[in-house]
């Protein structure tokens, strides 16, 4: 092995753990970690030559997808406004990079727990937020976000891993009990109910194939969490199933405020951010949408900004995911480590797909960019190494 090669394995592994430990208290640090990583892979593949060794799934359904955005940006109604977004694109760049540079099941399984252990650590400076100002609403956990719906995207990303390692292998790992109590209890102090779903998602998702006898266990857990709960996030919980609810009702409004839009610029949108630009000309008597300026909505926010060509190019993607997660659950039978972290990586997709019905969290550059990473962590080189010789 070329001398060099072995400096940038090194640099390539720590450039993985720090990219992880990162991802819960600076973007900063994440994105230069990420950076790093992923130039010394490339260095790495020019010295050895190993190109085609690389593998790329799912290139053609994102493919499409950049495709998608650099045809909206182009047709933008204010292009100086919207091409600024096509940097987030490179955070695809993260899942190859991860794909190709986790090179082992031992590698694969250090990373994912020190993603629940740093996730857990982070819950210490919600609960110091708590310590402070008391349980309310107007205090939410945000760990070191600037944003509480982020720390909750981050949250309910790394519990979901949590909660598919410990349902599917409750004896190993015993101390991810006491990191997924923390962790709801720190989730739940954000208040945030996107969050809340998405976990609720991807817990039955992991349930159903794991044991569906067990299901009922999912309402009793809720009942335990209603009960114990303090009096604003009982209400809280109680909203959830309030049609009438203030901001349910300031989602719908938002919504058919997009549809509007979507209906003008049907096939390629009309740019990112171009609500901004397109508000004015369309009713809005609410006012919600010149006042938030984001529809809350994965789904009508990309179908405003990319059209219809950009939001199927951006469902394919989950589309061929799971379909190739499936693929390779029913070719390696007999692998129970990868199947346990195979559903945990698709209990938090799922997670974050329900969560994006209520939230724009693909737009947020710290949960899309750790999404990223989790959805390679079933589809590294070693998976497939394995699958071959299985």
């Amino acid at each position: 092995m070329i001398p060099q090669s072995k400096n940038l394995d090194k640099v390539i592994s720590f450039s993985l753990m720090s990219f992880v430990c990162f991802s819960f208290f600076s973007i900063s640090l994440t994105q230069i970690s990420c950076g790093v990583g992923g130039l010394a892979w490339m260095a790495k593949c020019y010295l050895t030559r190993s190109w085609r060794e690389q593998v790329f799934p799912l290139k053609v359904p994102f493919f499409l997808f950049v495709l998608a955005c650099l045809v909206a940006v182009a047709g933008a109604v204010d292009f100086s406004g919207s091409y600024k977004s096509l940097k987030r694109l490179l955070e695809i760049l993260i899942f190859f990079w991860a794909v190709n540079c986790i090179e082992s099941e031992e590698q694969r399984e250090k990373l994912s727990l020190l993603l629940i252990a740093t996730a857990t650590l982070s819950t210490l400076t919600g609960f110091y937020t708590t310590w402070e100002t008391g349980v309310t609403i107007y205090s939410r956990a945000e760990g070191t976000m600037s944003v509480y719906m982020t720390y909750a995207g981050l949250l309910m990303l790394a519990l979901l891993v949590a909660s598919g390692k410990l349902i599917f292998a409750p004896k190993e790992h015993k101390w991810l009990r006491v990191a997924i109590i923390l962790m709801v209890v720190c989730l739940l102090l954000t208040f945030a109910r996107q969050a809340w779903l998405g976990v609720l998602a991807g817990v039955f998702f992991l349930i159903w194939f794991r044991r569906k006898s067990l299901l009922w266990f999912i309402p009793v857990i809720m009942g335990v969490v209603l009960l114990i709960s303090p009096t604003d996030i009982k209400q809280r919980i109680h909203s959830l199933v309030n049609l009438n609810d203030k901001n349910l009702q300031i989602r719908l409004a938002l919504w058919q405020g997009g549809w509007l839009v979507v209906k003008d610029y049907p096939l390629t949108g009309c740019g990112f951010k171009c609500i901004d630009a397109v508000n004015q000309d369309y009713p809005d008597p609410t006012g919600y949408i010149k006042k938030l300026r984001g529809l809350h909505n994965n789904f009508i926010q990309l179908a405003v900004d990319t059209g219809l060509f950009g939001v199927v190019s951006w469902i394919s993607i989950w589309v061929v995911y799971f379909m190739t997660l499936y693929r390779r659950l029913v070719a390696m039978p007999e692998n129970f480590v990868y199947r346990r972290d195979t559903m945990a990586s698709a209990a938090a997709v799922i997670g974050f797909l329900v969560a994006g019905f209520f939230e724009t969290n693909f737009y947020d550059a710290e949960v899309s960019m750790l999404l990223y990473f989790i959805l390679a962590l079933p589809l590294t080189r070693g998976a497939i190494r394995n699958n071959s010789t299985s």
